[in-house]
């Protein structure tokens, strides 16, 4: 129907269907403004009673005027059809904002006050919405609510006569089918969320609401549905006669309270509900109040991994809480092993991570930053308590970050890492005194079961490719201290070694051969201690027949085989167990899952206790972490490299934030917020702080790029596994507010846009397509590209004009985890450059460290970029010569971040 008019309304574009009709955008061309068009289907108003009722209902709900209700304007039939036009809201409806794991707390509380308010409003006004459901409620791009479609369900009730007598009437026609729909002619509402009132076919009134007003939030806490079946009897049999799992026992990290208020929203008998919708949002309100004051506890949203710039960077800061659970035996598992006995060990607030249990299960270590200078925030230290209870005892007070503790076997000393004087294996008494350097650079140290070595790695914490190329080896040395041998030098990495109960064989993650691609090129290996060939477990195939992700490092190895390890699936990370057979070193049978919860479980730790009954129980240990990933500024003159002062937040909010461009002047900030699973791109006006979602659709949008003046942004969007760069103009509204444009796809062959140059005509960007990725240079507005930049041998990434668009800085990957910055002049080629470099390209760095993101100063004599050559990603910059900006002195620190709390370590660049 697009392009033609019904009544006075131009339809624009289709943007929606359902069981009760399909909605457009279209254009009022009386009042000129853009209206949602619902045209209601034939075999819905065929019956003029119950049109008559609709109506009289429909009308009766535009008559209220409320800011979370969507306002009807008009009710009409031309031509034969019939249809409603109301507000039209810019946003998505919240089923799609609703992740796997539920909507974070704070977003939940506001959404549901929202909600609440405007359903005691209709009742009020004496309506029933009747088909309340996640499809029907609108999430604005400012993040408010708007319930639409009240009264309509009235078109899906059944006449008195379609039904008396037979109460399986409302039933007679469904279908097998999970997707939750109005059921059109039968009973009203949607079988997912309708009331057992509804259900059974009896009356309804608001208390109906109340019921599916508790499955809607039951659904947006732990993104879960409460009751599901196999097909929509099922369905309904469960809403009749079964309670839907306790929301703690589904996300145990939620507050009861919010669990008690669904429960009581979610009672069979009507009369033992909620009553009224008003006391409903009360208790919301009194309990958002309560976790904002901090006296209740609240979970953030799930992590996301996003990038950081130079002079607006990611920071993660992280939120650890130590678990115990004991009753967890020695003896061979069951197909999945019972966790009981559940205890909080810490609760601070800052980051408390990283735990080790002593052999006999009675001590635990620690590292947390509990106990810094300016209290959470600060560097971490070594702490050690019981797990009986008592006072956590401080082990270390260095300045620079403790981590990463491991009891020897006798449970007499501590290894741990310490990023002091560059990095090193310490050792120390587990109960307190001096530590001593047994190994440089090590990390992730453990002791061999009969304490005479300690195994750890070399490498990078950071992101990428641990098991690429030069990016990490294994080693062991003596635990009093000596020369460090090597694991399998012959490996081209090999990380995160850990024992074999044997005390005779190594278990890392690696891979042996350099050229070697596909995924059965990393594995986990075992290495004999004596020398000798390793052998390839194949645990990396067991976990991609379930899909967990590769980066699964071995954690915790028990004495009846079973290797423990952290996982994701989907958008959780949870423990899991794997066993490893002695003698074939093989994986056995599949990954079975021990934790399932909202928080990211990370860190397994096993200590053996004895029980009461002089039995042998193992203590499992492990972190309980969340991440709130967000955009931050450095204050700095820039022209000098000089800090002006502390780091200061842009973004705020549960959902990450990350991908941050701003225009020359400062006031406009782009970013990418990942809010449910897909990205949008966001526009925050700073000197205002108000923030725009500047493409809520579809997709996944990602990487935008402001142009110098803020009237315009590029960005990539993937859909169905393709890339494609957009432009998008962005106008301002007479009372300040950001009118985005159209988007306007720029080319379907290109994968990264990354500057625009400084007249907002031409853009930087990196083709899509098999090869080495190399830089282009595009004409916007005649589409005509150029190759600027290319190498037979490096990736290209990165690049960005000079102030005067003469010169482009950008990025080779010379080898894994080492990249090399250039600066080139602004001009096409007419071949690649050769193979050693030669032709115009003028090197800034050495190629020997990961240099990242570089970032001309405005005079263009200083070029910024983020490096690890100090062992963390920290920021730095290089003078440049004005004519030939060719690099003049040394790199100049300009900030470091080696605090593992807020380093850009934690965060993946991209």
């Amino acid at each position: 129907m697009t392009g033609q008019t019904i009544s006075h309304y131009r339809i624009l574009e289709k943007i929606g269907e359902g069981g009760m009709g399909v909605v457009y955008r279209a254009q009022d061309t009386h009042l000129e403004r853009t209206v949602a068009l619902k045209v209601l289907p034939a075999e819905a108003v065929a019956n003029p009673e119950r049109k008559k009722r609709f109506v009289q209902e429909a009308r009766t709900a535009s008559a209220l005027n409320h800011p979370n209700i969507i306002t009807v304007y008009d009710i009409d039939s031309s031509s034969g059809v019939d249809f409603i036009a109301m507000e039209y809201v810019e946003g998505q409806t919240l089923d799609h904002s609703i992740a796997p794991r539920g909507v974070p707390l704070a977003e939940t509380l506001k959404y549901a006050i929202e909600i609440a308010d405007a359903l005691a409003a209709a009742h009020n006004a004496g309506i029933v919405h009747r088909d309340l459901k996640p499809g029907n409620i609108m999430v604005t791009q400012k993040s408010h609510i708007k319930v639409l479609d009240f009264g309509l369900a009235k078109l899906a009730e059944p006449a008195p006569e379609e039904s008396a007598g037979d109460e399986l009437a409302p039933t007679r026609s469904m279908s097998v089918d999970q997707a939750p729909r109005t059921e059109e002619g039968t009973i009203v509402g949607t079988v997912a969320y309708m009331s057992p009132e509804q259900a059974g076919g009896k009356k309804v009134d608001r208390r109906s609401d109340i019921f599916s007003f508790g499955s809607v939030l039951y659904e947006m806490a732990t993104g879960s549905r409460p009751f599901r079946g196999a097909n929509k009897i099922s369905t309904l049999a469960a809403i009749l006669q079964q309670d839907p799992p306790p929301v703690s026992q589904v996300a145990p990290a939620l507050p009861p309270e919010l669990g008690r208020i669904i429960a009581r929203c979610l009672r069979k008998d009507p009369e033992r509900r909620f009553q009224h919708m008003d006391d409903v949002r009360v208790a919301l309100q009194e309990m958002k109040e309560e976790s904002e004051s901090g006296r209740i506890a609240a979970p953030v949203a799930p992590r996301a991994r996003v990038s950081a710039a130079p002079k607006l960077v990611a920071l993660g800061l992280a939120l650890a809480a130590i678990l115990v659970a004991a009753g967890w035996w020695l003896s061979r598992p069951k197909p999945t092993p019972s966790l009981t006995g559940l205890v909080r060990l810490t609760s601070d607030s800052g980051l408390t991570w990283e735990p080790a249990f002593s052999p006999d299960g009675k001590l635990i270590a620690y590292s947390s930053d509990r106990g810094g200078p300016s209290g959470p925030g600060g560097n971490l230290d070594i702490w050690v308590q019981q797990v009986t209870g008592g006072e956590p005892i401080r082990l270390t007070r260095d300045p620079a970050d403790d981590r990463e503790p491991a009891f020897s076997s006798d449970g007499s000393r501590i290894a741990f890492r310490s990023d002091r004087e560059g990095g090193a294996v310490y050792v120390m008494p587990a109960l307190g005194g001096e530590a001593r350097l047994v190994a440089k650079d090590g990390e992730g140290p453990h002791f061999s079961p009969d304490d005479q070595w300690i195994a750890y790695w070399v490498g990078h914490r950071g992101s990428g490719d641990p098991a690429a190329p030069g990016s990490s080896k294994s080693y062991v040395v003596a635990s009093t201290g000596g020369p460090p041998r090597q694991i399998l030098p012959e490996f081209s990495g090999a990380r995160n070694p850990i024992w074999a109960p044997d005390g005779k064989n190594l278990l890392f993650w690696g891979k042996r051969d350099a050229a070697a691609t596909g995924p059965e090129s990393v594995d986990w290996w075992v290495a004999p201690l004596a020398g000798g060939p390793a052998v390839q477990t194949g645990a990396m195939a067991a976990f991609r027949h379930q899909s967990l992700s590769n980066y699964t490092v071995p954690a915790a190895w028990l004495p009846d085989g079973r290797v423990l390890f952290s996982a994701g699936l989907g958008d959780s990370r949870d423990l899991w167990q794997l066993d490893i057979q002695p003698g074939t070193w093989k994986a056995a049978g599949h990954p079975r899952r021990i934790t399932t919860g909202t928080s990211l479980s990370d860190q397994p730790s096993v200590g053996v206790a004895r029980d009461s009954g002089g039995r042998s129980v193992a203590r499992l240990a492990f972190s309980g972490l969340t991440s709130n990933i967000q955009i931050w500024s450095l204050p700095l003159e820039a022209n000098r490299g000089k800090v002006t002062g502390e780091l200061q937040r842009l973004t705020q909010g549960p959902a990450p934030a990350g991908f941050g461009s701003l225009s020359s002047d400062g006031n406009r900030l782009v970013f990418v917020r990942a809010r449910v699973g897909d990205r949008d791109i966001w526009m925050k006006d700073l000197p205002s702080g108000r923030e725009t979602d500047l493409t809520a659709m579809p997709g996944d949008q990602f990487h935008p790029r402001i142009t110098a003046d803020g009237s315009k942004i590029c960005y990539s969007e993937t859909k169905n596994g393709t890339s494609s760069i957009y432009t998008l103009s962005i106008g301002s509204a007479p009372d300040g507010s950001v009118r985005p444009g159209v988007p306007q796809k720029l080319c379907d062959d290109c994968r990264w846009a990354w500057q625009w140059a400084h007249d907002g005509n031409r853009i930087l960007l990196t083709p899509a397509g098999p090869g080495r990725t190399r830089i282009r240079l595009m004409n916007v507005a005649t589409g005509e590209k150029v190759e600027l930049l290319s190498h037979p041998q490096f990736n290209l990434y990165q690049a960005n004009f000079s102030p005067d668009d003469r010169w482009v800085a950008f990025l080779a990957n010379v080898e894994s985890q080492r990249s090399q910055l250039f600066i080139a002049p602004a001009r096409p080629v007419p071949a690649p450059v050769s193979g050693d470099l030669a032709g115009d390209w003028m090197p800034v760095t050495s190629g020997g460290f990961r240099d990242d993101k570089p970032r001309w100063s405005p005079d263009g004599n200083l070029l910024y970029f983020i490096s690890d050559r100090d062992g963390f990603l920290c920021f730095w910059a290089q003078r440049l010569d004005p004519a030939s900006k060719r690099p003049v002195g040394p790199p100049l620190s300009v900030y470091h971040f080696h605090g593992a709390s807020r380093s850009i370590m934690n965060v993946g660049l991209a």
